[in-house]
C-alpha cells in the first residue's frame, strides 16, 4: 500500500533528521562524530510501548496532520540533498530540514515533538497502530485537499 510506504520513508526520514537535529548541539560543543548511524540515535530511548496508552484518537489525528507537514519537507528538501555539492553543504541541508521537521510538528495542534517521535517509534513496532495512523493520514491528507471555504 502507499501509504505505508509513505509512512515509513516519512518515519525514517524523521528518525535521521531529527537524530541530526538533536545531535547538532552536541557536536558543535565537541569533536565531529566518525559518520555514527543517523538513524541509531533516537532509538535508544526506553521501548515505545510503555508510553503506547497515551495515544488516544485525537492525539493520532494529530500526529497525521504533522506528519504530512514532516512529509512535505522531507520531499522539499531530499532533492536540494541529494544535489549537494559537499558533505558540508548536505549536513547544513539536513540541518535546515531537521529545524524546518520540528517546527511543523511544533505548529501542529495537539501534539509534541516528543509524542510525535514516541508514536513514530510505537508505529514502527506495533502494525496496529501502524494502521490506525494510516486511517488518520488518508482522512487528512483529504481534508488538505479539499479547499476551504
Amino acid at each position: 500500500m502507499t501509504l505505508n510506504r509513505i509512512l515509513l520513508s516519512g518515519l525514517s526520514a524523521l528518525a535521521i533528521i531529527t537524530g541530526t537535529v538533536l545531535g547538532t548541539a552536541s557536536a558543535q560543543e565537541a569533536t565531529p562524530p566518525q559518520n555514527p548511524p543517523p538513524a541509531a540515535a533516537p532509538q535508544t530511548e526506553a521501548p515505545p510501548a510503555a508510553a503506547a496508552p497515551a495515544m488516544d484518537d485525537a492525539k493520532l489525528k494529530s500526529f497525521a496532520v504533522a506528519f504530512l507537514e514532516v512529509t512535505k519537507v522531507t520531499e522539499s528538501y531530499k532533492p536540494q540533498i541529494e544535489a549537494a555539492g559537499s558533505t558540508e553543504d548536505q549536513q547544513r541541508l539536513q540541518q535546515e530540514a531537521g529545524e524546518k521537521m520540528v517546527e511543523a510538528v511544533n505548529n501542529a495542534e495537539g501534539i509534541s515533538v516528543d509524542e510525535y517521535n514516541t508514536i513514530i517509534q510505537a508505529a514502527q513496532t506495533d502494525p496496529e497502530l501502524a494502521q490506525k495512523i494510516n486511517g488518520h493520514i488518508t482522512d487528512a491528507a483529504g481534508a488538505q485537499q479539499q479547499p476551504a471555504e
